[in-house]
């Protein structure tokens, strides 16, 4: 009797060619391996392969020859050539993934499969996904099944999903399908059944009946897709000159790029200018994906609420505006003029700036007794200016240096005095020879008074002369 009764399931595994075809998928490990760390339940009665359910129940067999155990019935994978469904993937941004969700009434075909006892009624399958993951948290795609008499009423599990960095996940549309050994084989499920108070399931037609049996098992997959917004911003310069005079037209670009892989609707961008830049009305052009060769906008951009300047794709979309500014004479040389720009995103805002820097006919800054103290006027000290007399040092001086100081002064004056007398006879003498006598100096004057008072000698008169002598 257990024999036979394998015998008619295997035969019946062989009627669902296309069942069996989709599970190839499943590698032999995975179809084998016991009840991984899921979030899967109720606990409940489980069965074998050789030994169904008497009853109607949903995925409580431990060995199935190609899921293994059916408590575990809700797999994903990455949608690329020889991916294996498993329960834990790795979620990266642009990738599309898989989710596989396995049902099975577990009543044994051959005795109460067919009757009321083995029947399950209004069956029905739903799936959630979270809209927004983050990055390095694991996140769990589920799958639930219920009937309105099955032992238990609702069975449920999960995959999870590793996510890289944040991410959104979105349902691809016209994804959901049905699989399985009837005519509903390949239609389609509705998205909003799904994902919303479940989907009908059925054989031939969405009826919610499935009788027991590995014959009217099957399985509904979707694929979802992970998204991640990104852009980025820069300004610059046109011709890359950040240096200006005084009454200057400098041209600005503003350039965005949308790196991500969402579409980012009514990008804004506004730039707030300094009181030292003075937009030019009407200089506004914008350059896209639809205008490479520019068209000119309104002035917005200089604006409180800023310049819209449309939608753009992930990954492709761009933009480029220009627009120009005065710079003001009343700027001064050395000024640096710093100037901002936000593009605003349904994904979050990001700012950039740019410095010009006005030269013109800058006047030299003059030196003073800071920047140096050697100025004339400045204060010296022994710091700066260590060869200055007082800053030099005074020997010290004892008794012996005092003497030969003493000796050496009167020395000094003694040869002064020397030089003077020896200088003053010598003239005395030149003058007598030149018949010119030296002025007097007082004590010689009288000396010469006194001889003239001194009594006179006789002396022979002319008269008394001899002949010789006349």
């Amino acid at each position: 009797m257990r024999n036979n009764k394998l015998h008619k399931s295997m035969l019946a595994i062989t009627t669902l060619g296309v069942v069996l075809a989709s599970l190839v998928g499943l590698s032999q490990t995975e179809r084998a391996s016991a009840l991984v760390d899921t979030p899967w339940g109720p606990e409940r009665k489980t069965y074998t392969w050789e030994d169904p359910a008497p009853y109607a129940t949903f995925n409580s067999i431990t060995n199935n020859p190609q899921l293994g155990d059916e408590r575990n019935f809700v797999r994903v994978r990455e949608v690329a050539d020889g991916n294996s469904f498993v329960d834990e993937v790795t979620v990266e941004p642009g990738k599309t993934y898989e989710v596989y969700i396995y049902y099975h009434n577990n009543a044994d075909a051959h005795e109460v499969g067919k009757t009321a006892i083995g029947i399950a009624d209004n069956v029905k399958m739903k799936s959630s996904f979270p809209a927004k993951v983050t990055g390095g948290e694991r996140a769990t795609v589920t799958g639930t099944i219920t009937a309105a008499d099955t032992d238990p009423l609702s069975v449920w599990d999960g995959a999870y999903l590793n996510p890289t960095q944040d991410l959104y996940l979105r349902y691809i549309p016209g994804t959901a399908t049905i699989h399985n050994g009837g005519t509903l084989n390949g239609q389609p499920i509705g998205p909003d059944y799904l994902f919303g108070d479940g989907a009908t399931l059925g054989y031939n037609k969405f009826s919610g009946i499935l009788p027991g049996c590995n014959e009217y098992a099957g399985f509904v997959t979707y694929q979802i897709f992970a998204d991640a917004p990104g852009f980025d911003i820069s300004k610059s310069v046109v011709g890359d000159n950040t240096t200006v005079n005084p009454g200057d037209i400098v041209t600005f670009k503003v350039s965005y790029k949308n790196t991500g892989t969402m579409d980012q609707a009514n990008v804004v961008i506004r730039d707030t200018l300094p009181d030292s830049l003075q937009y030019v009305t009407g200089s506004s052009k914008l350059y896209n994906n639809n205008n490479p060769d520019g068209v000119v906008v309104n002035d917005d951009i200089v604006n409180e609420n800023g310049m819209n300047i449309g939608n753009y794709a992930g990954g492709n979309g761009w933009a480029d505006v220009t627009y120009q500014v005065l710079v003001k004479d009343d700027v001064k040389c050395g000024d640096v003029i710093t100037n901002n720009v936000t593009v605003s995103t349904n994904d979050g805002n990001k700012h950039a700036s740019l410095s010009l820097t006005v030269k013109g006919d800058c006047d030299p800054v003059p030196e003073d007794c800071t920047t140096n103290p050697n100025l004339p006027g400045c204060k010296k000290d022994c710091t700066t200016n260590p060869e200055l007399p007082e800053c030099q040092t005074i020997p010290d001086t004892g008794p012996v240096e005092i003497v030969l100081a003493i000796i050496i002064v009167l020395g000094l004056c003694g040869a002064g005095f020397y030089f003077w007398r020896t200088h003053k006879k010598v003239k005395a003498v030149e003058s007598k020879v030149s018949g010119k006598s030296e002025p007097k100096s007082e004590p010689e004057k009288a000396e010469d008074k006194t001889k003239e008072k001194a009594p006179k000698k006789d002396t022979p008169k002319s008269e008394d002369k001899t002949p010789e002598q006349k």
